[in-house]
């Protein structure tokens, strides 16, 4: 299996030195993006919860995970710890726009649970994709697509999966949604003027 490479800054946080414990593999390297190349195909981002706080703030986080999605085909953003210094609703709907992107979201709870998960990432790719079980149910583009943008807003505070629902009927995508303003908002079927309020807080405050 091939090793993983990671980051010269990732020494300090031990979590290389628990990943070669485990058995794996793993090489210091100058990596361009990302901290950890898992695989030729799969690069993991790694941020505590105050690196994740601070780069939603300057705004870096997105353009990080653009260069990532430019060069690699998985990238996983991993978050350790609970983010600090930032409002709840502002981490929580970066991370939710960051799934609209096709990142994937990792929250751990330590640095050892970041190396557990890394060893799993790691031993994943060295088996391949599976077998698909059984005949595959055919499922239009479409329909996926509206089900993934469902699934994002009803991991945020306050939206159930009716709102959900209501909201990509009025505004037409996930991304319509994000933008709209408290009063485009109120708009919508079931959304009265106290949600509306907090709803437009939760896409569009810094924190």
């Amino acid at each position: 299996m091939a090793a993983v490479l990671f980051d010269h800054g990732e020494v300090k946080s031990g979590i290389p030195a628990a990943l070669e414990a485990a058995g794996l593999d793993v090489s210091a390297a100058r990596l361009p993006a990302g901290d950890y190349l898992v695989s030729d195909r799969l690069v993991v981002e790694r941020k505590t919860g105050a690196d994740l706080a601070a780069s939603i703030k300057d705004r870096r986080l997105f353009e990080q995970l653009d260069r990532l999605r430019e060069a690699y085909t998985s990238v996983v953003l991993l978050v350790e710890g609970q983010p600090v210094h930032i409002a709840e609703p502002s981490w929580k709907g970066a991370l939710a726009r960051v799934l609209t992107t096709g990142v994937s979201v990792l929250q751990t709870s330590s640095r050892q649970d970041s190396a557990a998960w890394l060893v799993r990432l790691h031993r994943l790719e060295g088996k391949g994709p599976s077998e698909p079980r059984g005949r595959p149910r055919t499922r239009r583009p479409t329909d996926d697509l509206r089900q993934s943008a469902e699934d994002v807003l009803g991991c945020l505070p306050g939206i159930s999966t009716v709102t959900a629902r209501r909201l990509l009927a009025h505004f037409g995508s996930l991304a319509s949604v994000f933008a709209a303003d408290e009063a485009q908002l109120r708009a919508v079927a079931g959304v009265g003027p106290i949600r509306a309020a907090r709803l437009a807080q939760l896409f569009h405050d810094e924190g």
